[in-house]
């Protein structure tokens, strides 16, 4: 009696270990595996090689760095995160569903959460970034006369917007456990993924869930459309406001503020296009989430790999959007990609940084009509009445020039013609 009563047991724990090591192919394997493993790795290799592309233009170049240009060029870096994280958490997992590869699966798992905490940081940081950028373009085309702060304290707002987005998502890192289930070893179920007990605790979900949600994904959103809004209404008006400037003509000033913002207002376009129906699901799952995950469950499974796919998309999008709205950038990445497919280093004797700028390369939303600081130009008509060909005296004054520490002022002859 022992014996098969022992036997039964057994045979009772085989059952229960098989039903529980059950795996379940879902649905639409092969269309998703078309969709997010094939056609979103592709289009991530672009993405990453544009970006990594257009960060190592904007951050080698300092008058970029101390312009606007400082967001595009933050926003390029951390696209070039996200869509390499989107490799290993999208792709290679359903490589994993469509191969049932168990050597796959354990790979996933063991980078998951990182890769994953990492890839939320950089989108969350990237529409803070973009809220900074477009309230500076929105006083920038409504009240320039009131940029000044915003455009002395830009590397700070930056900063803050890059450290608010690492604290709001660096604790998903804790949210959730992986279970190692030994009954299952070597089959499709032989991890699980759970929340931890800090994401089951009562005040923590009220953090993790809806204050998390409401200020990186709700506010960003109806923010940047608030304010693009208001952008576009301004430039369909030509209601513009600029600053004096001794330097530069109004029509030259007025075309690259123009061309500066519609380039902004394009890059937070395709954001919030990326974006919108993120929001409608999260709307839909405070309303409904049974609806949405039961009988709406084809569409609730592709609505989250279109949301992912598009954020990268729309990532792949951004240099064809500045080369289109800015002249200046679009010769300078001609230029560069030129040099880079020639594999020539040498620029020329007498070549210079400064060679193509254009108005567009100067920061001109920090110009101010102070005539004292560095960089300015007063041009003294002759007095010298015996002197057959009429010239003036250019006086410089510009910090590149030291001499033993100091500043020293050239003045030179230039032939008027």
């Amino acid at each position: 009696m022992d014996y098969e009563s022992t036997s039964f047991d057994q045979s009772i724990a085989t059952n229960d270990t098989d039903q529980e090591c059950a795996y379940s192919e879902p649905v639409y394997v092969k269309e998703r595996f078309w969709m997010v493993a094939i056609f979103g790795t592709a289009v991530c290799i672009i993405n990453i090689l544009e970006n990594t592309f257009l960060s190592f233009m904007l951050f080698k170049k300092k008058s970029y760095r101390s312009s606007h240009m400082l967001y595009l060029a933050l926003l390029a870096f951390f696209d070039v995160w996200m869509a390499l994280a989107y490799i290993p958490l999208m792709s290679l997992n359903l490589f994993v569903d469509y191969y049932k590869s168990v050597v796959l699966l354990r790979a996933w798992f063991a980078y998951m959460l990182p890769m994953i905490t990492v890839s939320h940081i950089a989108m969350t940081a990237s529409s803070f970034l973009m809220v900074a950028a477009s309230l500076e373009r929105y006083v920038i085309t409504c009240h320039p006369t009131k940029n000044r702060w915003l455009s002395r304290n830009r590397m700070w707002i930056a900063a803050f917007a890059i450290f608010l987005g690492t604290t709001c998502k660096f604790s998903q890192l804790y949210e959730m456990e992986i279970e190692y289930l030994p009954q299952c070893m070597g089959t499709m179920r032989e991890y699980q993924l759970n929340l931890s007990a800090l994401a089951r605790y009562e005040i923590y979900g009220y953090w993790r869930v809806h204050f998390r949600t409401i200020v990186t994904i709700l506010i960003p959103f109806f923010s940047l459309a608030f304010i693009n809004i208001r952008i576009v209404l301004v430039l369909s008006k030509n209601e513009f406001k600029f600053l004096h400037s001794t330097k530069l003509s109004d029509a030259k000033r007025k075309s690259a503020v123009r061309n500066a913002t519609r380039t902004m207002v394009f890059i937070v376009f395709t954001y919030l296009l990326s974006n919108v129906l993120n929001v409608i699901i999260i709307i839909w799952e405070y309303i409904d989430m049974d609806m949405l995950t039961q009988q709406f469950e084809t569409f609730y499974m592709f609505a989250v790999d279109v949301v992912s796919l598009s954020t990268i998309i729309f990532g792949a999008l951004r240099l064809p959007i500045y080369v289109i709205c800015q002249a200046n950038l679009r010769k300078e990445f001609f230029a560069q990609l030129k040099t880079m497919l020639s594999l020539n280093s040498y620029t020329g004797f007498l070549s210079s940084s400064t060679k193509n700028m254009t108005i567009e390369d100067m920061d001109i939303d920090r110009r101010t009509p102070d005539i004292s600081g560095d960089g300015t130009v007063l041009i003294v008509e002759s007095d010298q009445k015996k002197d057959s060909s009429a010239t003036c005296t250019v006086i410089r004054k510009n910090s590149l020039h030291r001499m033993n520490g100091g500043f020293s002022d050239m003045s030179e002859k230039v032939q008027i013609v």
